[in-house]
């Protein structure tokens, strides 16, 4: 409104506008006879009051003249103002609206490269500066939408009433809603966390409000957006904002994206652009991100044991998915935290776009200590995000011995050669027990037990127990319980050595069946002089190969397998037709098949908190021919020590926290689990035990767990509906003494929406280009708030008519017109 309108509506008294609304005056008159013959009328007059002037004031000059046609035409439209009953109509419109959509697909969480001294690099520059923030193509957005107090939105709302949506399968308004004049001075409630300043009454479990202005909650919820958007579909989100804006269709739609269309080509923004046109509508679109697809490599799961042995390899396996390097070589190393010095390395070639690369490395430490080692690929030169090139693992080196007890019937030659290798290793105080031996035996050797230990207190001072062809009888069922519970409760390993005579046949029905990986019944057990003409040579599974340490013969895999397949070969084995669910296998017959497959011949069964390693021949110690220890006393030495590394844990700690997987697609719920070690630390309380999860970069959550009914001693709860990225959790309570369990998971957005990661530039120039809009970048975005469309006013209401034809001021007019016009005929002399 105009200054000049302001004085009139002042001086008639008419209401001011509210905030956000505007005025549209109107003249309307009643017509006392057809429009055309008013005109005709109208014309008529003015014709003959020119002439008559022209006849009259021949003495007079043109200017004169012309004044004094002026006033007399003046009088007549005074007159049929009054003939006609001139009133004035104020109709009160509201501002025309426009739509501002920020794309929150998993895309908008890509990072971009962009050329150095442009104004989009110094704006991610400045993002990344700040702490716990991320320059992704989202945060880019927030930062235009909410910069300075929020400008850019305050500029939009001088002339348009602001619609705020997010987008990505569909379109959602914010809870803010819309962001008009009127809003903008209006307050609303949003909840705040307690704080520590506050009053001992206050209850933390009620949310308390504070009073914001719509406009700054609007900010705020802005600037909270996540990209987990698990699909991006451009045009049926347009639509949906036009359908819920139909009543007042908006000038423009201001889109903040990538434009790239997940699901499907026919979701383009394009593709809908000249419909857009034909509502009136312009697609105003910043487009966000590169024109090249932003590269990056990613490297995850990543997985080590946490106890190992000086001069015990460590291999560490891990995923790696990379973003524009496909076939390209990159090096993947190990390295001390804090220390620039490479431990080892290897070069890799990632797969395509986004496929995961399994990759290993090995390590073998030649000293005792806790170390924090990071995994990681070298970051390339043009990678857009070289923060999730790492991962850190903490290894606990050791020098302790673990104590191992050797027990079989017989003294076979797998005993006499495993007695002597474990009494010569330095890292193993070994302890012994042969069923047939002389009673001076347990007097004559050092190693030697008189008896197998009968209390729990006794066999949990042992870390592994090598159990070979013994009868189970001469145990007791009393102590074949406690074996079992040493495994199950305490976490101990124990290796099983087939035999002819009772091992695994004689456990059948006894406590001890249940730690075998099969079922005892159901095994062929060949004489114990029974001679092969069929030697085999067992082959190493996927298993054996990659997913532990035992067959690591070598210093890399390769070598390792070729150690391994240059083995001799063996005779005796138990055929095992059938393994219990969840067996891993190791290795296994080249030739002859059961019910699973292959016949197993070495295989591991985790039960309860310990491990039970079978092996299903005696025949081990001609590994030992040419070779003599090289090899035998390399795998037995590490298969003891994998064996042992739990029960080395379980000493340190009296909890373990873990998750069901380590990486997760959005929407799946994640599972964490405790498990108390020792049951003297169990709480009484059944919800007693809290989880705190932690996303890089943001707050921490804490998550309530519950004790499961079937296993008291473990806690279980969940969580939902968590953001992309890698997360770490630890136990806050109970109070531990020593540092708390921790775990580590990742949730990823589903491949196919990160599968293109160049912004799609091309179709939205198109798009808006079809609707008369235009294509904006970071560059130019600035202009875009001037560049809208004005729009058409909505009506809102329309007050009553003014009559402007009976006011004084009409009759003091025409008054003044008329003596105007005769004063001047008098002194210019005119009849």
């Amino acid at each position: 409104m105009d200054r000049l309108q302001q004085l009139l509506a002042w001086y008639l008294g008419l209401k001011a506008p509210a905030p956000g609304e505007g005025t549209q005056w109107r003249m309307d008159w009643r017509m006392p006879a057809p429009s055309w013959l008013i005109a005709i009328l109208t014309a008529a007059a003015v014709v003959y009051v020119t002439w008559i002037y022209r006849r009259d004031g021949e003495s007079l000059n043109l200017r004169q003249r012309l004044t004094l046609c002026a006033l007399r035409i003046l009088v007549l439209a005074v007159i049929l103002a009054m003939l006609t009953e001139l009133s004035l109509t104020v109709e009160r419109t509201g501002l025309p609206s426009i739509a501002v959509m920020i794309d929150t697909s998993a895309s908008m969480s890509l990072q971009d490269q962009y050329p150095p001294g442009t104004r989009a690099a110094q704006q991610a520059n400045a993002i990344s500066q700040i702490p716990g923030r991320d320059s992704h193509r989202l945060a880019l957005t927030q930062d235009v939408l909410t910069r300075h107090d929020g400008q850019f939105l305050r500029e939009l709302q001088k002339h348009h009433q602001v619609h705020m949506y997010r987008f990505s399968e569909t379109a959602a308004p914010l809870n803010a809603g819309n962001l008009d004049e009127s809003q903008a001075a209006s307050t609303v409630e949003v909840p705040v966390e307690a704080t520590a300043s506050d009053t001992p009454a206050t209850d933390p479990n009620v949310p308390r409000q504070r009073r914001v202005s719509t406009f700054v909650a609007a900010l705020e919820e802005v600037q909270s957006l996540r990209a987990d958007g698990e699909q991006t579909r451009p045009a049926p989100a347009v639509k949906k904002v036009l359908a819920d804006l139909r009543g007042t269709p908006p000038a423009a739609l201001i889109l903040f994206t990538d434009g790239v269309a997940s699901v499907s080509e026919v979701d383009k923004l394009s593709t809908i652009a000249d419909s857009v046109r034909r509502k009136g509508v312009q697609l105003h679109i910043v487009g966000m991100g590169s024109d090249e697809a932003s590269k990056d490599i990613l490297i995850y799961d990543t997985l080590v044991d946490e106890v190992a042995f000086v001069g015990d390899p460590m291999s560490f396996s891990a995923k790696v998915k990379s973003f524009g390097y496909a076939g390209k070589k990159l090096v993947l190393q190990l390295r001390k935290e804090g220390d620039d010095a490479v431990l080892a390395s290897q070069e890799i070639k990632p797969l395509p776009d986004g496929q995961p690369l399994k990759v290993e490395l090995a390590y073998t430490s030649s000293t005792a200590g806790e170390y924090d080692l990071i995994l990681e690929v070298v970051p390339e030169s043009d990678e857009t995000n070289k923060s999730n090139n790492a991962e850190m693992r903490h290894v606990s080196v050791r020098e302790e011995k673990i104590r191992v007890l050797l027990v079989d019937g017989v003294p076979r030659y797998e005993f006499r050669y495993l007695k002597q290798l474990f009494e010569r290793d330095k890292s193993t105080e070994l302890s012994t027990l042969l069923q047939d031996a002389d009673l001076e035996y347990s007097q004559e050797d050092r190693t030697a037990l008189e008896h197998f230990p009968v209390k729990k207190e006794d066999l949990a001072k042992f870390d592994v127990i090598v159990i070979g062809d013994i009868a189970p009888g001469v145990l007791g069922p009393a102590v074949m319980e406690n074996i079992r519970d040493f495994v199950r409760e305490k976490g101990g390993s124990v290796v099983f050595i087939a035999g002819p005579q009772s091992n695994p046949v004689a456990m059948n029905g006894t406590p001890l069946e249940s730690l075998l990986p099969f079922e005892p019944a159901n095994v062929k057990v060949p004489a114990a002089d029974a001679q092969s003409f069929d030697s085999f040579h067992p082959v190493l599974t996927l298993d054996g190969k990659k997913g532990n340490s035992l067959f690591r013969l070598g210093d890399g895999e390769s070598d390792s397998l070729s150690i391994w397949n240059g083995l001799p070969s063996l005779n005796w084995f138990v055929e095992i037709p059938k393994v219990k669910p969840g067996v891993r296998v190791f290795a296994e017959h080249p030739l002859k098949s059961g019910a699973n497959g292959r016949l197993p011949i070495i295989m591991l069964q985790q039960v309860g908190a310990g491990k039970v390693l079978y092996h299903a021949t005696d025949e081990s110690w001609r590994w030992r021919f040419r070779r003599g220890d090289a090899v035998y006393g390399r795998y037995w030495i590490q298969a003891v020590r994998y064996l042992s590394r739990g029960r080395l844990i379980g000493k340190d700690r009296t909890a373990d926290l873990s998750v069901d997987q380590l990486v997760y697609q959005r929407g799946q719920p994640v599972t964490l689990r405790v498990r108390f070690v020792d049951e003297k630390f169990l709480p009484t309380d059944a919800s007693g035990v809290t989880v705190m999860v932690e996303r890089k970069g943001e707050g921490r959550s804490p998550v309530k767990l519950t004790r499961m009914r079937e296993a008291p001693t473990m806690f279980e709860g969940q969580m939902t509906r968590l953001a992309d990225g890698n997360y770490h959790a630890w136990i806050s309570q109970p109070a531990f003494n020593e540092a708390p369990p921790s775990t580590d998971f990742r949730i990823e957005a589903p491949l196919r929406e990160l599968q293109r990661r160049g912004m799609d530039k091309t179709d939205m120039q198109l798009a808006a280009r079809q609707s008369n809009g235009r294509f904006y970048s970071l560059e130019d975005v600035d202009r875009l708030p001037e560049e809208i469309p004005l729009g058409t006013p909505i009506p809102l209401q329309t007050d009553n008519p003014i009559p402007l034809w009976n006011r004084w001021e009409f009759l003091s007019l025409f008054a003044t017109l008329l003596t105007s016009e005769w004063m001047l005929r008098k002194r210019w002399r005119l009849v």
